[in-house]
């Protein structure tokens, strides 16, 4: 059974990861609607960033479990 912490935390890592990948849809979305070069390579780094800050929880994520376990 999951300690009140945990639960939060458990909620809290899944709005993060929600909010980048809505974040991630709509520079998608924006970089289709327009063709002027800067804006889309502007939004490509926008995308990358995004990409870089999942990974970023996702070990923090994974890194939080180990520690609980040991």
């Amino acid at each position: 059974m999951l300690d009140a912490a945990a639960r939060r935390r458990d909620t809290e890592t899944v709005e993060v990861a929600h909010a980048l990948a809505a974040a991630r849809c709509a520079a998608r979305l924006a970089g289709l609607g327009t063709g002027e070069f800067v804006v889309r390579e502007l939004l490509l780094s926008v995308i990358h960033e995004i990409n870089r800050a999942e990974t970023a929880v996702a070990r923090l994520v994974s890194t939080s479990s180990r520690d609980v376990v040991a």
